[in-house]
């Protein structure tokens, strides 16, 4: 039989236990409200700087370029713009998607913030397969400029070009973004705009040759300021450059990854031109003229979706690792904040295109139709990238490869059978598709994740 003294002083200890944990419990759940919100507040901070780096840098060489058309010097932008267009295309075949990759290394160290041999071996695998891509495009170009090409611009601007792609390989990007600090590298990188926005200025008046070696100049200058500003932001944090023994199979798995990643790029870009084909093919020049004026429109606003989902990659890769977090439920709370932005923007492009074209004196009745038409696909184009950048999370870089070649293909025989009969709107259905696609190929694999 049991005392009822002995029981009632057991639930007056019981009682006193829970209201001595009471406190304990009330200030760990106080701390995580705390880190929460100071955790949010760094991603809007790294949103802003990405914004302000994107604005300051391409709103500094876009002033330089309206002043030079008002002027009509029309020859130096036209060097200039494809010359520019091609050493950009340069660094992202020179970044081999590292940024991504160096990223997720860096985030699995789960709040760890002092750096670890695993992350700077990799550092320095992928590194040697940057410079290698970089030994590699130099040769080419300076191949092609010196044997096939006769014009100074050209030879000058891929001399004192060269030097920017081989600063390049050794950016750490990736490294920055893994410790949420996204922010720090988007503002640094503005640095390489503005100062190729301001050789762009010198290079006016000037001859053929003068002009290639200030732009080409300007180019290096501005990726070696970008890359020491960014190396000097990680010393700061503690985070000195050390070399490891690289391995084979590290750097075997660096060239696979850097692959993978730069497939990427590839749909997306094949697809809009085939768009502007066939809206040229099948719709005429105005039509097209208008496509392409809705398309500007749409990529700047899922820019911004791009800068959310850069900042938000660290926390998801956190949150992937743990057990039983490959839900769609988890990959999509983790990367809210997009979605939500994603919304806001595309109701708020169609409610402007809307009052366009309700207005007669604004003459934008047929082009405000089309960007209404095309605003949803930023939302599509928000859940495909979250999808795709959750496969980043998990290191399935070849899922997210043949997703996008699927959804590709996908997209182009839709935009094709339809442009006939549906005009405009046939290219609306093609990218929506494209989205589509990209989201149910990764959702099946993420269900044999189980």
């Amino acid at each position: 039989m049991l005392d009822p003294t002995a029981a009632s002083s057991k639930r007056r200890e019981a009682t006193k236990s829970i209201a001595a944990s009471s406190p304990m419990f009330a200030t760990r759940r106080i701390a995580a409200g705390l880190r929460a919100v100071h955790g949010r507040w760094q991603q809007i901070v790294n949103v802003g700087l990405l914004i302000a780096g994107f604005g300051l840098g391409q709103g500094t060489i876009f002033a330089v370029q309206t002043v030079l058309v008002a002027a009509g010097e029309y020859d130096l932008l036209a060097a200039f713009g494809t010359h520019y267009s091609f050493a950009v295309l340069g660094i992202i075949l020179v970044d081999a998607g590292a940024s991504t990759t160096l990223a997720r290394v860096v985030a699995r160290l789960s709040g760890e913030r002092t750096p670890c041999d695993e992350v700077w071996q990799t550092f320095c695998e992928t590194t040697a397969i940057r410079l290698l891509i970089a030994a590699l495009v130099c040769v080419a170009t300076a191949t092609y400029a010196l044997g096939f090409v006769s014009g100074g611009f050209t030879r000058w601007y891929v001399a004192l070009a060269v030097p920017g792609l081989l600063l390049w390989a050794v950016n750490p990007v990736g490294l920055l973004d893994g410790l949420r600090l996204s922010g720090v590298s988007g503002i640094t990188g503005s640095a390489a705009y503005v100062i190729t926005a301001i050789g762009l200025a010198l290079a006016t008046h000037r001859s053929a040759e003068a002009a290639g070696a200030i732009l080409g100049g300007a180019f290096s200058i501005g990726y070696f300021v970008t890359v020491a500003a960014q190396w000097i932001a990680l010393v700061r944090k503690g985070w000195l450059p050390q070399f490891r023994k690289m391995t084979r199979a590290g750097l075997m798995k660096a060239f696979r990854d850097g692959a993978a990643l730069l497939f990427l790029s590839v749909p997306g870009q094949i697809n809009m031109r085939v768009q502007l084909l066939l809206s040229t093919v099948y719709l005429g020049a105005e039509t097209t003229a208008l496509v392409v004026y809705a398309k500007q429109i749409a990529t700047a606003a899922n820019q911004i979706i791009v800068f959310i989902l850069r900042v938000e990659f660290p926390s998801l890769v956190e949150r992937l690792a743990e057990p039983g977090k490959h839900s769609l439920g988890s990959l999509l709370g983790a990367q809210k904040m997009a979605l939500h932005s994603a919304v806001i923007l595309a109701v708020g492009i169609t409610g402007a295109s809307v009052i366009a074209a309700a207005v007669p004196a604004f003459g934008l009745h047929r082009g405000a139709a089309i960007i209404a038409a095309f605003a949803p696909t930023i939302v599509m184009l928000s859940l495909s990238s979250m999808m795709t950048q959750s496969m980043a999370a998990l290191g399935a870089y070849g899922v997210i490869a043949k997703a996008l070649a699927i959804s590709s293909v996908t997209a182009m025989l839709v935009g094709y059978a339809l442009v006939s009969t549906l005009g405009v709107y046939a290219l609306v259905v093609g990218e929506v598709s494209f989205h589509i696609v990209a989201c149910y190929v990764v959702y099946r694999y993420l269900r044999r994740l189980g």
